[in-house]
């Protein structure tokens, strides 16, 4: 091995490989860096990765009943109560359960939402069952705070970027947050 190393100018010098022409310093696992400096470096990766998180699509979804599943892919709804919290943030799929609504419950419902939104609010033609609808954006989990929409639920999911399918997609949902098939996900991904 030496002879290999003295072959094309590489010496060792205290465990340490040089070579002829380039400064002799150790490699940077050996350089000191400040804690401080080393902290924000730290930090500005778990931002990266945070935001990278944001962006990312992998599929997660969650199955809600109607009417409203179609008001919050609508944007018409945008907060979500649920008993549990979940860390999960950026975009989730929404899917309507299987269970069909009565036109009474409807319209009681689109009600109590014109009087928090206005009377210039356009609700959904229709509410299809057991369907992906769109998706939405999930700025943030919060523990149950005053407001109009959701004052019963333990956390609520705030809801951003509500994005309809211009045809819903046909497929089972699954209780709390799940992911979609990788084919389920690519037919919705390629209607927008």
């Amino acid at each position: 091995s030496s002879g290999i190393n003295a072959e094309y100018g590489v010496s060792s010098s205290h465990g340490l490989l040089t070579v002829p022409g380039l400064p002799n310093q150790p490699p940077s696992q050996f350089i000191s860096t400040p804690k401080i400096e080393s902290n924000k470096n730290k930090s500005a990766i778990r931002n990266q990765d945070k935001d990278f998180q944001l962006m990312r699509d992998e599929g997660q979804c969650l199955t809600m009943h109607q009417p409203w599943a179609s008001l919050l892919v609508a944007g018409i709804k945008q907060l979500e109560g649920r008993s549990w919290y979940s860390p999960h943030r950026g975009k989730l799929w929404i899917h309507a359960a299987a269970k069909v609504c009565c036109p009474g419950e409807v319209q009681e419902i689109e009600e109590q939402y014109r009087s928090i939104r206005g009377n210039d609010v356009t609700f959904p033609e229709y509410y299809p069952s057991s369907a992906v609808l769109g998706s939405v954006f999930i700025e943030d989990v919060l523990p149950s705070f005053e407001n109009d929409e959701e004052n019963s639920s333990e956390f609520i999911f705030v809801c951003k970027n509500a994005k309809q399918l211009p045809v819903p997609v046909t497929s089972k949902g699954q209780h709390k947050i799940w992911k979609l098939t990788k084919e389920l996900h690519g037919t919705v991904l390629n209607q927008f």
